[in-house]
């Protein structure tokens, strides 16, 4: 039997383009309110996937366009706050959300165990996936 023998360069620049997109495609980690509110820390700045239960959303224009703020609660809630003029969310529908989570945010309104959804690169990013089912 032959055995395959591959020329190095293309050995390496196989190599380097996986480890390129490792370090950009992070992937969210999943995570509940529960599990955020009981370790804030693990979380800060990272990127994270939440589902839950939407409660009181109010939405307000700012200089950057529309803002949403909304609880998102299991048996324990989290603040999430949502930028862009399609940010929707309704009393009592279950949302899957991925943005970055802030153990500490605001210097106006001090909030704590924020996720940020959506905005300007640098203010956390994400996206939004919800699912409109009231409970």
């Amino acid at each position: 039997m032959e055995s395959f023998k591959r020329p190095f360069g293309l050995t390496a620049a196989a190599v380097l383009l996986a480890l390129a997109l490792t370090a950009c495609g992070q992937a969210a980690k999943s995570a509940t309110p529960t599990s955020l509110t009981q370790s804030p820390s693990d979380f800060d700045g990272q990127s994270v996937t939440v589902s839950g239960t939407v409660k009181s959303p109010a939405t307000r224009k700012t200089r950057r366009g529309q803002m949403l703020t909304f609880q998102l609660c299991d048996s324990a809630c989290i603040s999430v706050v949502e930028f862009g003029d399609d940010a929707t969310q309704t009393e009592g529908a279950t949302a899957n959300l991925t943005g970055t989570f802030h153990e500490s945010f605001g210097r106006i309104r001090h909030m704590t165990n924020v996720l940020i959804v959506g905005g300007r690169r640098g203010m956390g990013g994400g996206g939004m996936s919800p699912q409109a089912s009231p409970t």
